[in-house]
């Protein structure tokens, strides 16, 4: 029998359709996935806690939101004018009322008579007029006492009441004294190591001296278990906390895993009291302890409250730097023991996943870091009285 055939034009039809019906379904998939990539900027409060999520335009790499944003995150009650002819663009604002030109970077504020620049100017995209994201955190903040932080590779801007970051030196921050321990350190003690050849021990070095750094200049005493690239003992860095008499103990790490999926940062607290108030893992009830023991561990559960608040304080600050949320971790930890002071370790991240050294390995990253670190300071303390010295608990 012979094969079915068609003729030669209803055989190039169908070749045609199949052909402008893939097109179009190959489009359509475009579209949406253009669609779904459309970014969007998340406006969070003091606390993280979502205000707005505002779908934004990105322009020549700059990100551009609608003026109806000011309303969604600042000012229900914002009033709006654009004069198409002549490009302007008017803002009402509590009592203040703002003037933009299009491609101007030049904002006019009255009464007064006031002007402010701004680095990027607002223009038009899909015939309506489009404000760049430095009007929302250089600008706008000011009229509302706040201040916006601006993350933009996460494009996340956080409002806080002004003076958060920038806060004057306070009778209470400036009797505090922090220990920070960057882990590791020596020729013999490298810590964890990644594939690029970056170290544990350097990453956590350039981090404490930031930290001393920033801290030193908003009024808080802070004091480096080691300056150098010199190996330390445990005691040798539980020294430094008693001698100084600290009163908050930071110890800095990163962290590694056979998984290459494994990533994010997290923060540990040493407590110990799970080992005599739980049934032991082999059944019953755990050996006593000895008295020595028993002692360190309730010295250490004076402070727990304490060291779950400035855990939760940093895991608020550093969320904001990362899109995997950071945990906090409750267990036994040598490295935190006999630290006679709210205590805890943090770890930056996992240098065996590519994401974590890459964040690892910048420089502006670390910064960034170091100053979420600190505004987790000043949150603490300022949530609470002065912390006894390990001295004045002792007596």
């Amino acid at each position: 029998m012979k094969p079915l055939s068609l003729p030669n034009r209803t055989a190039r039809n169908i070749r045609k359709t199949v052909c402008a019906l893939f097109f179009s379904v190959l489009a359509w998939i475009i579209a949406l996935n253009c669609i779904a990539q459309e970014p969007s900027v998340r406006f969070i409060d003091v606390n993280g806690a979502t205000i707005a999520e505002v779908t934004a335009q990105l322009q020549a790499e700059q990100i551009y939101l609608p003026v109806d944003a000011v309303r969604q995150v600042f000012d229900p009650d914002m009033a709006d004018q654009y004069n198409h002819p002549r490009k302007r663009l008017t803002l009402k604002i509590q009592d203040k009322q703002i003037r933009l030109q299009i491609g101007n970077p030049i904002v006019g504020i009255d009464p007064g008579g006031m002007t402010r620049n701004l680095p990027t100017p607002p223009i038009i995209i899909a015939q309506q007029p489009m404000l760049p994201i430095a009007f929302f955190t250089q600008l706008l903040p000011d009229f509302y006492n706040l201040e916006a932080l601006y993350n933009p590779n996460l494009k996340r801007v956080q409002l806080r009441p002004k003076g958060t970051w920038t806060p004057t030196r306070t009778d209470n921050s400036v009797n505090w004294t922090i220990i920070i321990d960057p882990g590791h350190g020596g020729a013999d003690d490298r810590g964890c190591e990644s594939s690029t050849g970056l170290l544990e021990k350097d990453i956590v070095l350039a981090l404490a001296k930031q930290l001393s750094s920033i801290s030193k200049a908003q009024g808080i005493q802070v004091y480096l278990t080691r300056q150098t690239d010199t190996k330390k003992t445990h005691f040798e860095r539980i020294q430094v906390a008693k001698r100084n008499q600290g009163q908050l103990f930071l110890s800095l790490h990163c962290n590694a895993s056979f998984s290459p999926h494994e990533k994010g940062i997290k923060i540990y607290l040493n407590n110990l009291k799970g080992y005599f108030r739980f049934p032991s893992s082999r059944g019953g009830v755990a050996p006593p302890l000895q008295t020595g023991q028993r002692l360190k561990i309730l010295a250490q559960a004076d402070f727990l409250k304490q060291s779950q608040d400035f855990a939760h304080a940093l895991q608020t600050e550093l969320n904001f730097l990362t899109e995997t949320p950071v945990e906090i971790i409750e267990l036994p930890l040598v490295a935190l023991s006999e630290t006679y002071m709210p205590a805890v370790l943090l770890e930056l991240g996992y240098l065996s996943n590519v994401e974590d050294l890459e964040k690892l390995s910048n420089v502006e990253y670390i910064t960034g870091v170091a100053e979420a670190i600190v505004r987790a300071f000043q949150r603490y303390i300022s949530s609470i009285s002065p912390s006894p010295t390990a001295l004045e608990q002792a007596q």
